[in-house]
């Protein structure tokens, strides 16, 4: 019995590959049909706006200078302010004119610490504390 290949007829694969074009057509039509735009356009516009920001404010970084040559600790003044319709927190940018500042205190911090572990029962013994078992016995034998 030998197997004979089937010619001139679309084979699996390709018909799975056509279908899967044909429903993403079709949900792009859906989709415009709904919104009356597709979201391409407007996706590509908010990616290229924000890459530009990006950017620019990765530039502007780079050539920033702090002019007082200080650096910001837990007791310098630091303010809050809106500029331009930003909220920014600066010592410098915030002037007492703009009528939306105000300061902030700062405060220093550890973040995250983990919990204390017990000291062990050699190391209380050897400070002077009885052990657990010890207070009992004590406590009973009065």
């Amino acid at each position: 019995m030998t197997l004979q290949r089937q010619s001139g007829a679309i084979s699996l694969l390709m018909t799975a590959i056509v279908m899967m074009l044909l429903t993403a057509a079709a949900l792009a039509f859906f989709y415009f049909m709904r919104y009356g735009e597709l979201p391409f356009h407007d996706a590509l516009t908010r990616w290229s706006k924000s890459g530009n920001a990006i950017s620019s404010g990765i530039k502007e970084a780079a050539n920033l200078r702090n002019p007082a040559g200080q650096t910001i600790t837990a007791d310098s003044e630091v303010r809050r302010c809106i500029i331009k319709g930003k909220v920014v927190f600066s010592n410098t940018d915030c002037l007492d004119t703009n009528a939306t500042t105000r300061t902030i205190k700062l405060m220093d911090n550890k973040g995250f610490e983990p919990p204390k572990v017990p000291a062990s029962s050699a190391e209380s013994q050897a400070n002077g504390m009885p052990d657990l078992r010890e207070q009992l016995i004590n406590k009973q034998t009065r």
